[in-house]
């Protein structure tokens, strides 16, 4: 599929090794108390823990899902030549996305088996290694309708579209960078979130209003 074979076994893999791990975690936890993730239900009734099941399956079903549909978005490309050139960027993206569920279920585990261990920690910092993998590599996405910043001015013109790749993989590495430090050496947990929002979803409204701006000032092509 468009030299993205090998990048979607590797993520399989990973899936696999997800689920495995899930599963060797329920069978030594102890099935009664749960895990200790505070959340909602549809009444609105807030429970202190989720059900050890449930929770280690949770991360596993996302992998799976998320890795799914990665794997089958290119069928859907318009322009399948344009989106083989850049099919090596979109390949690390479905590698990485399953390794940071990989390692989010694996700091799961870790922090029922002791809680002691900051889950929070560890997961923001595979958030800012993947972002810093993407971003570094979204400066080499091609011009293709199915993944990047794809805004009406990136689409309707390559040479827009390039700047503002590259523009947005900037930005991205640099709010991982703020990322990993928050994480590293002030682990303080709102801030992370609110450190991940920004980091992950800033560079692309930048970027959309970067390209709107280049669109105005660049003359259309042909």
């Amino acid at each position: 599929m468009m030299n993205l074979r090998q990048p979607i076994l590797l993520a399989a893999l990973l899936v696999a090794a997800n689920i495995a791990i899930a599963v060797w975690a329920w069978l030594i936890l102890p099935a009664a108390g749960g895990i200790a993730i505070v959340w909602h239900d549809l009444a609105g009734v807030t429970h202190p823990t989720m059900p050890t099941a449930v929770a280690l399956a949770i991360m596993p079903f996302v992998a799976l899902v998320v890795t799914a549909s990665l794997s089958l978005a290119p069928l859907r490309s318009r322009n399948r030549e344009k989106f083989a050139v850049s099919a090596g960027a979109y390949g690390l993206l479905i590698i990485t996305l399953a390794a940071l569920f990989l390692v989010t279920e694996g700091a799961l585990i870790a922090w029922a088996l002791d809680p002691a261990f900051d889950v929070i920690r560890w997961v923001f910092l595979a958030c800012a290694v993947l972002l810093v993998l993407v971003g570094n590599n979204l400066g080499k996405v091609r011009h293709n309708d199915v993944f990047g910043v794809r805004t009406p001015a990136t689409l309707a013109d390559p040479r827009v579209w390039d700047k503002t790749q590259r523009f947005t993989g900037r930005l991205m590495v640099l709010g991982a960078i703020l990322l990993a430090a928050f994480a590293g050496f002030y682990p303080d947990h709102p801030l992370l979130i609110a450190t991940l929002v920004v980091a992950a979803a800033g560079p692309y409204v930048a970027g959309a209003l970067y390209a709107r701006r280049l669109a105005r000032e660049t003359p259309p092509p042909g």
